[in-house]
C-alpha cells in the first residue's frame, strides 16, 4: 500500500513543469533542500524513479511519464472533490486581520492567501499594509490577529514567531562601481562607502548597522528614505550603495545596478507572528497552518 500526499504530487507537477528544482522550489516557496526531500521520499514509496537528474537537465524516466498522467488525473479530481464539499460549510463568514510590510509579494504570500481564500471562501482576509513599525503596534494592541514580517528584534516571549521564507543580505552598487565586477564583496569592504538605507521604521537599517558594527565600522548613511525604487534610483546614479533583502528587488528593473552577494551569508526570516496570548479560534489555526504548510 503506498503513502502519497498531495503536496508530493504538486511537487512532482511542478518540477515536470520547470525542469529545475531550483525553480520549482522558488514558485512552491519553499527551500530545495525540502524540495528534494519530499521527491526522494515519493521516489522511495513507489520504489522507482521517476527523474533522471544530471547537471545540465532533469528529465522523466518511464515511470515519472506515467506517474504524471495519473498526477494530474489525481490533482484535477482532488480540486473537484474540495469545491464540491465548500457547498456543504457553514454560511457563517469570519474575518481574519492580517498585517504586512509592503514586500508580501516578493516572498509568495500573495499566492498563498489566495489559495487559501479558495478553500475557505468563507473566511474573509483583510490585508493592512504598513511599515515594519506601525505592524508590530497594531499586532500587540490587537488590531490585527497575524503579522508578515522579518523577525529581527522581536521580543519571543511576547510574540510567537513562525519563519517562513529564508533571505539573505545583498550589497547593490551601480554597474560602474568598483563592486560591480566582483561577485562576492566581504562586508568590511564597504567601510569607507556611502550608504543609502530604508528609514528607520522598516527595521533593516538597524539591521544592518548592527551587523556593520559586528565586522569593526559604523556605516556611513547619507540617505533614508521610504521606497525601494528610490534606493535603486539613487544607487544606479552613483549616490551611493545599499544593503537590502535579495528577494524584495526580484520585481525590479535591475539593468542600471549591480547585485553582490556576501562572502560571509547574512540571513533572516520572514515570518508569521501572533501575540504569544492570543487563543487562536479554529479558523485562525487553519489559517496559520496553511500558511507554514505552503511557505515553510
Amino acid at each position: 500500500m503506498f503513502f502519497i500526499t498531495i503536496d508530493q504530487i504538486k511537487y512532482f507537477l511542478a518540477i515536470n513543469t520547470y525542469k529545475s528544482f531550483s525553480l520549482a522550489a522558488e514558485e512552491l516557496c519553499i527551500s530545495q533542500s525540502s524540495l528534494s526531500k519530499q521527491i526522494k521520499a515519493l521516489e522511495h514509496e513507489l520504489n522507482t524513479l521517476l527523474f533522471n537528474r544530471t547537471t545540465r537537465s532533469i528529465n522523466l524516466t518511464d515511470a515519472g511519464k506515467e506517474f504524471l498522467i495519473h498526477s494530474k488525473k489525481i490533482i484535477k479530481e482532488y480540486d473537484n472533490t474540495i469545491n464540491s464539499m465548500k457547498k456543504y460549510s457553514t454560511n457563517k463568514h469570519t474575518t481574519i486581520k492580517i498585517g504586512t510590510i509592503p514586500v508580501i509579494s516578493q516572498y509568495g504570500i500573495i499566492s498563498s492567501i489566495a489559495s487559501f481564500k479558495n478553500i475557505y471562501p468563507n473566511i474573509n482576509i483583510d490585508v493592512i499594509e504598513g511599515e515594519r513599525a506601525d505592524i508590530i503596534g497594531m499586532l500587540d494592541k490587537g488590531d490585527i490577529d497575524f503579522a508578515f514580517i522579518r523577525d529581527f528584534h522581536m521580543d519571543k516571549n511576547k510574540f510567537q514567531i513562525h519563519p517562513l521564507i529564508n533571505d539573505e543580505l545583498v550589497i547593490i552598487t551601480s554597474k560602474d562601481h568598483p563592486f560591480s565586477n566582483k561577485k562576492y564583496i566581504s562586508l568590511e569592504d564597504t567601510i569607507n562607502e556611502k550608504f543609502i538605507m530604508l528609514c528607520s521604521k522598516s527595521g533593516l537599517d538597524k539591521f544592518c548597522i548592527e551587523e556593520c558594527e559586528k565586522c569593526g565600522f559604523t556605516p556611513n548613511i547619507i540617505y533614508s528614505v521610504n521606497k525601494i525604487e528610490t534606493i535603486l534610483g539613487l544607487v544606479s546614479e552613483n549616490f551611493g550603495i545599499s544593503l537590502l533583502m535579495k528577494r524584495v528587488i526580484s520585481p525590479f528593473n535591475k539593468d542600471k545596478i549591480s547585485i553582490n552577494l556576501l562572502k560571509k551569508p547574512i540571513t533572516n526570516s520572514f515570518s508569521l507572528l501572533y501575540k504569544s496570548d492570543k487563543k487562536l479560534s479554529k479558523d485562525e489555526i487553519l489559517f496559520k497552518e496553511f500558511i507554514q504548510n505552503n511557505n515553510g
